[in-house]
């Protein structure tokens, strides 16, 4: 933020002034009596700031998560004291556990003088205590005198490190009433361990020399911390496969390098590479395989680990043959990149990862992948997608790596939180300015319904694409796999029901196609998302994900099963052939 001197200014502006000098250009919240102070201050400022109505309150966290999570700057949403801010708890959970720096705002107009009252005043709360197990930092101010050093310590939390969201739950009298303000800086003493860089890279390079066929795993961490050129840098210097996490696979997405994602919805090559190798360096990747597994267990009891985490608390798993060094990849770079690293066997190790590839690539297409890859070779590169929580989230990730696309695609992640995807795109919108295509299920969308009405009311270049199963799908696979006697409240005939989304859209003035379309008239469609539309893809209700890793099964043995002489010969003769 740009220095102050000692003066007199309403909390408010000096809070709104203090979001601009750092870059923030948009929020989103719904106004209540104690924050109307900060909409009032934020609309004077509407120049060099915009102030967003929701229809929701998660809607307005998710959205300001959206707009963080696009680029990686500051997300702010605000909402009213008490149901305000419960109604944003899981908005602010998937920030949390997706490391996406937000800061929520709101305000309260009492002093807790009976602490075990249960209601003092009607809608106030003591949020902290709540909200403090989901942020980096959450903070109830009362003097307007540490207004100054609490938004300056909650922004630099939220920002720095493994970012995060931050919550200040602010009196607003401050709000209201002017404050000094006296020119500080704010000193995060968090992490001033001085790290040896050289050591880690001389471990690195020695890891490296005496590897025969390493793997290169990284994961959002990478994105983070905008360590992306220097990751491309270092992958063409030493020419080892890149393996990401699901979410991560628009990261290399256009490198001959990458070789898909792991895990136990896997692209079936990327496990392949994954069990043959013999070293992973891990780089912002949690590694989150329950450690237990039958699967990935002999994986990594087989391997020498290397782990590189900005998080020393994601280090506290214990991985067997694993080395761990809790430090910035930012400040590794350097001298990774200008290090001479090789490793044995290059071309061999190159040629059987080109050849699993090649031979797998196309496998587990299945209609509704086919149909989003149509949809993604048609929308330009620098489209923002979107995507929901479900079935739909898994056929998107196959897409995406089938059609080679580097478009950026934010997912809720680890809090795998249904209906986020219409609010993230709205928020994603604002923090580019350019088209956005959001992928979700019949029952994802209907959780935040309403929002279409801010997608229309604004005009925004949103394309909703709904693929309707409908049947919660995921759960009903649950069922199915568990054996239970009978589906429940996951098919139309045991309790779960969906709109008619044709209806939908004509209520809200949208305008609607459907996969039934020429193929003409659907590809022009989907080549110009200019104004709001719905797109809404027919998947029989017994479509299952695949491929799926079952319990017990090695883990490049995924189902459906391969026939068995191929299974055999990927399984076997490259390797035994090529080393």
């Amino acid at each position: 933020m740009s220095e102050h001197a000692t003066c007199l200014v309403k909390g408010s502006d000096y809070i709104v002034s203090f979001l601009i000098d750092n870059g923030v250009t948009d929020v989103f919240g719904i106004p209540g009596g104690v924050v109307l102070d900060f909409l009032y201050a934020l609309d004077k400022r509407n120049q060099d700031i915009t102030v967003h109505l929701n229809y929701h309150e998660q809607s307005s966290a998710y959205a300001a998560c959206g707009y963080s999570q696009v680029e990686g700057k500051l997300g702010v949403a605000y909402a009213t004291r008490g149901p305000g801010v419960t109604n944003m708890i899981t908005a602010i959970a998937d920030a949390y556990y997706d490391s996406i720096p937000v800061m929520f705002i709101t305000a309260h107009s009492y002093c807790n003088k009976y602490k075990n009252m249960r209601v003092e005043q009607d809608q106030e709360i003591d949020l902290v205590p709540m909200i403090s197990q989901i942020t980096k930092y959450a903070k109830r101010v009362d003097e307007g005198n540490d207004l100054p050093t609490e938004l300056t310590k909650a922004y630099n939390l939220a920002i720095s490190g493994r970012k995060g969201p931050v919550f200040l739950d602010i009196s607003n009298n401050i709000l209201s009433n002017e404050i000094t303000i006296k020119s500080e800086k704010y000193i995060d003493e968090s992490n001033v361990e001085s790290i040896n860089v050289k050591n880690i890279t001389e471990y690195i390079r020695m890891a490296l020399e005496n590897s025969e066929r390493p793997i290169l795993l990284i994961g959002d961490g990478i994105r983070n911390l905008k360590a992306i050129s220097n990751l491309k840098q270092f992958v063409e210097k030493v020419e080892i496969p890149v393996l990401s996490s699901r979410f991560s696979h628009d990261i290399m997405q256009n490198s001959l390098m990458y070789f898909g994602y792991i895990g136990s919805h896997a692209t079936r090559y990327s496990n392949f590479i994954l069990a043959k190798s013999d070293l992973i360096i891990s780089i912002g990747n949690r590694m989150s395989f329950p450690l237990s597994s039958q699967s990935f267990r002999p994986i990594v009891e087989n391997k020498k680990i290397i782990r590189v985490d900005v998080d020393n608390n994601e280090l506290l798993r214990k991985i067997p043959n694993c080395k761990n060094f809790n430090v910035d990849i930012n400040t590794l770079w350097p001298q990774l990149i200008n290090t001479k690293l090789t490793y044995k066997y290059k071309e061999k190790w190159l040629s059987v990862c080109c050849q699993l590839r090649e031979v797998l690539f196309s496998h587990d297409m299945d209609y509704p992948s086919e149909m989003i890859g149509r949809i993604l070779d048609n929308i330009n590169e620098n489209t923002v997608i979107i995507s929901d929580v479900g079935n739909n989230e898994f056929w998107l990730s196959r897409a995406s790596v089938f059609a080679k696309r580097k478009n950026r695609v934010l997912y809720s992640k680890s809090f795998g939180s249904l209906g986020c995807s219409l609010p993230k795109a709205i928020g994603a919108y604002y923090g580019t300015r350019k088209p956005v295509v959001c992928f979700t299920g019949d029952q994802g969308f209907q959780f935040n319904i309403q929002e279409l009405q801010f997608v229309v009311q604004h005009k925004l270049p949103i394309m909703i694409v709904i693929l309707n199963n409908h049947s919660s799908g995921m759960i009903r696979s649950r069922e199915k796999q568990l054996s239970y006697p009978k589906y429940l409240h996951t098919t139309e005939d045991s309790g779960y029901k969906a709109v008619s989304f044709n209806e939908i859209a004509k209520a809200y003035n949208c305008e609607y196609y459907a996969h039934t379309d020429t193929k003409e008239k659907f590809d022009e469609m989907i080549s110009k998302v200019v104004k709001p539309c719905i797109v809404e893809i027919f998947v029989d209700e017994t479509t299952e994900i695949s491929p799926i890793l079952l319990k017990g099964n090695e883990c490049q043995k995924l189902t459906p099963n391969l026939p068995k002489e191929m299974y055999k010969k990927l399984n076997e003769f490259y390797m035994l052939r090529l080393f």
